[in-house]
Parts: C-alpha cells; structure tokens; sequence
C-alpha cells in the first residue's frame, strides 16, 4: 500500500529515531508499519499518526485525501451546543452524522470516533461529508 504525507511528520517514529518527513512524501508499507524508503517504521498504518499525517495514495489522491479527513477530523473549528456548551460539532451535525455517515463512525464510543473507512474513503464521498459538516477545505 502506498501512502502519501499530506501534513509533515517531525516527531519520534517507531524506528526509535525522530524523523522529518515532508509534505507530499510518498511512502509504503511493510506488514503493519508505514515505512521510510530506507526501510525505517514510522508508524502502524493503523495508529493516531497515521490518521494525523499520511492518508492512502493507491489511487493517487492522497494529498487531496489527506486535506478532507484532516480538515473533518481533527480541524480546530468551535460549536456551541444547544446548551451552550463548546463542542467539535453541532447537535444536528451529530445527528446527520449518526444517521447518514455513520459507516465511517466507530461504533463502540460515545463521542464522535471515525474509523479506518473513513481514513481510506473516496475523495468525493468526503467532500460531500465535508459539504454537509459546512467544513471548507483549502486546496
């Protein structure tokens, strides 16, 4: 599997080593580890790092990929929720998530999880999901 860096890596890897990996730097897999092309692991292809800073590029869009989960995922953006408290979304998006996109929510958390589908899910399936959050994404 080829994986594609869409936001730079520069933390410690799982090679031991603490690593800079570029934007835009493609790199595979060796069993489970996403590798460096010298062989080194980064990260399991499963794990937060992963999710965080390499996005799938079989298909070559895994860049544009990358910029949709990140912005879904993990963007700063503030709500506030019916009771007036702060939330990553809004009651209803919560709703419309659990009603039409809930194949890309982990199933067994109470909080909004997304899961190894959503990470490796088509780019226009995303930004419609983005579309519908109200979520722009810079391309």
């Amino acid at each position: 599997m080829i994986y594609v860096t869409h936001n730079r890596f520069k933390e410690l890897a799982a090679c031991g080593e603490t690593l800079n990996i570029p934007y835009g730097t493609e790199l595979k897999t060796a069993g489970q580890f996403i590798i460096t092309k010298e062989g080194k692991p980064v990260c399991f292809a499963t794990s937060e790092n992963a999710k965080k800073h390499f996005a799938r590029n079989d298909d070559g869009m895994g860049l544009e990929r990358g910029k949709l989960t990140w912005a879904i995922a993990y963007s700063q953006r503030v709500r506030k929720g019916e009771n007036g408290r702060v939330q990553r979304f809004t009651d209803q998006e919560i709703e419309l998530l659990e009603r039409e996109w809930a194949h890309f929510l982990r199933q067994d958390v109470e909080v909004i999880l997304f899961n190894e589908d959503f990470f490796a899910a088509e780019v226009p399936e995303l930004q419609k999901l983005a579309d519908a959050l109200h979520i722009k994404v810079r391309r």
